[in-house]
């Protein structure tokens, strides 16, 4: 302990500033503020070995020196940042011995120097050459350095103890009462001798000298203008009781270290003040102020038994100190380097068996640099602050893994305590604002980039972390503070990918498996939505045939002895593949014998409270429209991926056509929006927050409303229309499609209403065929009367209108049912997502995006296939939603269909006097219950769509194909599922209203607005 850790320890400790600033310091100071520096300095020392040494002592230690230390118990990125802090600080301080060194030659034989180029630039050049000749000591071994460290010492402690004798016993021959000094002229010129005196211990030097003289005139160091204070001579004073960590730097050699170390160290810090702060009141007592502030090397004047012992141990001493610290920055630089947690410094990374060379040249850089300040007034507070963040560092990191209650934070060391290190850390802080505010934030902004920088790069470290108890808190309380449903203005998409998964067993014999994800496209398109800025999930269902379900079989596959390894391997794959997407989330593989089961899983279990998903993003299968049990099986599982969602009310983003974008792509086509029915916002939001990313964001968003010629202000519509969007501070541009289409149709009844094959529709289903009439069940066709009285253009009997019929899809039999006898006419209202006046004469106030019923927009229904609307409830039942933010109106609004929850079979309880289904919607209110799915056998029946579906979604494709064939993306709704219709049917018709389209996003909002139009 007493060579491996106390002797080092005082070797760095004591250096030149006691002997070369320690006499001026006092003359400045007094003896009473100079003590106060002392006790600070040495105070905040002394609680750092306290928390270093509860670092110590918080498990076994190994070689590795200060940085292994801190790094292996505290984390790779603060331990790297803490190195690389105390790297710098040693090659600075190396500067500063070396300095010193030449100030003492400088006395001892003034008429000697290399060159007659002035007094600083003398000290650079002859800094230069001693630090050449340090190299090249260290080049031919690094470890013969180490051992001289005792012999150094045993010269320092020489040195003091000829100071302390030479003081008390006064002037003698060798060292006179009264003695001549040269000083630099006021104005710069020739020099000018001094006679100045000293007496020794004496009362009268001690009370004159009791009091600071900031304002003194000094002539010690003429070229040192600063205006010193209390706190900026902290500055001066504070290196010179660093060196605490030298110990540690022996950790390798040690037998006990984690004994070793925390005694060793407490002794050497506590030897070492004592005498820092003793002589204080020594040099306040032998001699005049005049006299301290004058001789440059006054603690050489007063020894004994002549001056030039110290002189000239003082010389040896810097040299050996400055030769320690440029090894110690040395292995520090390559140790980070190896650890790889700066990539930046793989080059000074040893080779095995080898000196760092690479480190020893960076280190001398560093302090040649140093050097070239040649004063050592003004480098002693750079260095100040380094060891401050450093000694900062490591007191925060004991009071916050105690704070957290690391269990893996068990320090030995039995005089440690949280408030000791939060007090230092406190004073450290304290002293480097104090003394140089904007140098600190400096600092403080360094440390921090390192700190960030060595983060990002040190997820491959082994060895733990010890901040991860501070994260799991700090996640832990916001997570716990955070609403589980956001408000509109915070909504955010927050992601779960669902993509098949499986194993490729190509490497089986191995013992290692590949998980292969099936829709991994998608992941470029879940990076390009990031800057949303919420979170994503790669959920792998891996539905592979493990065997049954049994486990008593020794085939189930949580029973294979292999399945470990492929659960290990699938989490690494999934981890691998969200970075090389560039995407900060998290995989999520579940294992399972069935897909849709494996669906219900993963969106249940996924994500708590607020950081659970609120999208679910899937890729629309190919070649799913076939007859075949592949195409059959493609389709079973995209609806029940959709079912799954509509049930547990997450926006649906189903992805269509060719591959995304890659990354260093540029596009500048548009994304076009073709706005079917109000969802919340959804259709808007999503193309914003595309465009944020770098591959969409040339590209030129554009929306598409269909209207009709008749019965709407179309230059008024267009007006409203815009500056709705404009409210929303949205970047896009508005297009009204005017359109007066007639499509053929048979003039045939269709009676729709036959159940699918296998089932039978319930008594009181709430969406029957559009065809099917209450009393008839055939078809029903306006006639010409009907056309006039509902002043809409005329139409043949054998022909219809799109946007007659479009209202139709998304509006038809969702009005109660004494709002239909009423309407006996089959008057149908349609559902915008914005109010015009020149449509509907409406009031604009109250209405929410998705739910404004209006006669100036599109319909709600092609025939079966839902996007419907609602009757009319008052708006206090309803959530605040986007354009009623500041409060609820006494309006009447109407919920769209998002606001609705589905369920797989039929409801029983009747609800109200019609008996009809009624579910609840925010508020309470109740509306008519709407299914997706409505029975499991439309999964597999095999029933073709209605020509008459056909036709018009062939026409509106045609319709959104005349004005985005070219567009990079096309988002639009995706409807409802037809009550009557297949699985096969419904694929068909959404194929055909997609075809011949680039891409293709398919959404469908949820009950919640995700979109405001206030601050």
């Amino acid at each position: 302990m007493v060579q491996g850790v106390i002797f080092p320890c005082m070797g760095n400790i004591l250096g030149v500033i006691l002997f070369l600033r320690g006499p001026w310091i006092v003359g400045k100071a007094g003896i009473l503020q100079g003590f106060g520096v002392g006790a600070v300095c040495c105070t905040c020392t002394f609680l750092t070995t306290l928390s270093l040494s509860a670092i110590a002592t918080n498990g076994k230690i190994q070689g590795g020196g200060a940085y292994y230390l801190i790094s292996r118990s505290l984390g790779p990125a603060l331990g790297a940042g803490v190195g690389l802090c105390f790297y710098m600080a040693n090659s600075i301080g190396a500067a500063m011995y070396f300095m010193g060194c030449v100030e003492a030659w400088e006395i001892a034989a003034p008429n000697h120097q290399i060159l007659a180029v002035g007094e600083l630039n003398n000290i650079r050049l002859t800094g230069y050459v001693i630090l050449a000749a340090a190299v090249l000591i260290i080049l031919g071994g690094i470890k013969y350095v180490s051992r001289l460290g005792t012999v150094f010492l045993m010269v320092v402690l020489l040195v003091i103890l000829c100071m302390y004798v030479g003081c008390f016993a006064g002037p003698t021959d060798l060292s006179p009462a009264e003695f001549t000094v040269q000083l630099t002229a006021v104005d710069g010129g020739d020099m000018v001798e001094k006679v100045l005196s000293w007496t020794g211990p004496s009362g009268s030097n001690f009370a004159n000298n009791w009091a600071p003289a900031w304002d003194a005139p000094q002539g010690a160091f003429p070229s040192d203008t600063t205006d010193y204070s209390f706190v900026n001579m902290m500055g001066l004073y504070f290196p010179s009781v660093t060196g605490i960590m030298a110990g540690a730097n022996r950790s390798a050699d040690l037998k006990d270290p984690a004994s070793s170390i925390p005694k060793g160290t407490l002794i050497a810090q506590i030897s070492t003040s004592i005498i820092y702060l003793s002589f204080i009141f020594v040099f306040g007592s032998v001699a005049s102020r005049e006299t301290l502030l004058n001789d440059k090397f006054f603690a050489s004047t007063s020894a004994f038994p002549a001056k030039q012992i110290v002189i000239y141990g003082v010389m040896a001493s810097s040299i050996g100190a400055g030769l320690n610290s440029l090894v110690s920055g040395t292995r520090l630089l390559s140790a980070i380097a190896k650890d790889k947690t700066l990539p930046i410094l793989k080059y000074f990374e040893a080779t095995p068996g080898k000196e760092p060379r690479l480190a020893l040249f960076a280190s001398a850089a560093l302090c040649a640099a140093s050097i070239t300040i040649g004063e050592l007034n003004a480098i002693a507070p750079l260095l100040t602050m380094f060891f401050l963040m450093c000694y900062t560092c490591v007191n925060m990191s004991c009071t916050v893994l105690t704070g957290v209650s690391d269990p893996n934070w068990r320090p030995n060391f039995r005089y440690h305590h949280w408030a000791i290190s939060l007090i230092a850390a406190l004073l450290c802080v304290w002293m480097m604002f104090a003394m140089a505010p904007v140098t600190a934030m400096a600092a403080i902004l360094f440390c921090c980039v390192i700190l960030a920088y060595a983060a990002y790069n040190s997820h491959n470290a082994k060895w733990g972390d010890g901040f991860q108890g501070m994260k799991f808190q700090l996640a832990k309380n916001i997570l716990m503070s955070l609403e589980s449903k956001s408000h509109i203005k915070n909504w955010r998409p927050q992601l779960i990918l669902i993509s098949e998964a499986s194993f490729d067993e190509a490497h089986k014999e191995q013992g290692s498996f590949s998980l292969k994800v099936h829709d991994s496209e998608l992941l470029k398109l879940a990076s390009q939505l990031k800057n949303g800025r919420g979170y994503i999930v790669l959920g792998g269902i891996c539905s592979t045939d493990f065997g049954h379900r049994d486990t008593a079989n020794t085939k189930d596959w949580f029973m294979d002895d292999q399945m470990q390894q492929r659960v290990i391997d699938g989490n690494q794959r999934a981890k691998n593949l969200l970075k090389d997407y560039q995407i900060d989330g998290f995989g999520k593989v579940v294992y399972t014998n069935d897909f849709g089961t494996g669906v219900e899983s993963l969106v249940q279990a996924t994500g708590l409270g607020a950081f659970e998903p609120n999208c679910i993003l899937a890729s629309w299968p190919e070649n799913a429209t076939g007859h075949d049990e592949q195409s059959a099986e493609k389709r079973k599982k995209m609806l029940h991926v959709i079912q799954v969602g509509v049930i547990f009310q997450k926006v649906l983003i189903v992805a269509k056509g060719a591959a995304w974008p890659e990354f260093q792509q540029r596009l500048h086509g548009t994304i076009d929006i073709w706005w079917i029915v109000g969802d919340g916002g959804i259709l808007l939001l999503l193309p914003f927050l595309l465009k944020k990313h770098r591959v969409w964001s040339r590209c030129t968003t554009r929306l598409f409303v269909i209207a009709d010629r008749a019965g709407v202000d179309v230059v008024l519509m267009h007006e409203e229309l815009s500056r709705y969007i404009k409210d929303f501070r949205l970047n896009i541009e508005v297009h009204l499609k005017i359109v007066d289409d007639i499509v053929d149709r048979p003039q045939v009844e269709l009676d729709v209403s036959t159940p699918l094959p296998g089932s039978k529709p319930p008594d009181n289903d709430p969406v029957p065929s559009e065809h099917e009439n209450a009393e008839f069940g055939k078809a029903v066709v306006p006639d010409q009367h009907e056309a006039d009285a509902l002043d809409q253009p005329s139409r043949h009997d054998s022909k219809f209108s799109l946007t007659h019929e479009l209202n139709k899809w998304r509006q038809r039999n969702a009005e109660p049912q004494k709002h239909r006898e009423e309407n006996t006419l089959g008057t149908l209202e349609r559902t915008t997502s914005f109010h015009s006046q020149g449509s509907a004469n409406l009031q604009r106030n109250g209405l929410s995006l998705g739910s404004i019923r209006s006669g100036g927009g599109i319909g709600t229904r092609i025939n079966g296939m839902r996007f419907a609307a609602f009757p009319p409830v008052t708006s206090n039942a309803l959530q605040r939603n986007s354009m009623t933010d500041p409060g609820p109106s006494s309006h009447t609004v109407t919920p769209s269909i998002d606001q609705l929850r589905f369920d797989e079979e039929p409801e029983t309880k009747p609800s109200g006097d019609d008996g009809e289904l009624l579910r609840q919607v925010s508020g309470g209110s109740q509306v008519p219950r709407t299914l997706f799915l409505h029975r499991p056998s439309q999964m597999t029946a095999q029933k073709v769509c209605n020509e008459d579906e056909l036709a018009l979604v062939t026409v509106l494709n045609r319709l959104m194909l005349e004005e985005s064939k070219d567009a990079e993306l096309v988002v639009t709704n995706l409807p409802d599922m037809p009550p009557t219709d297949s699985a096969l049917g419904y694929f068909r018709l959404i194929e055909a209203l997609t075809k011949d389209m680039k891409r293709v996003l398919l959404l469908r909002g949820t009950t919640n607005e995700v979109i405001t139009a206030f601050t």
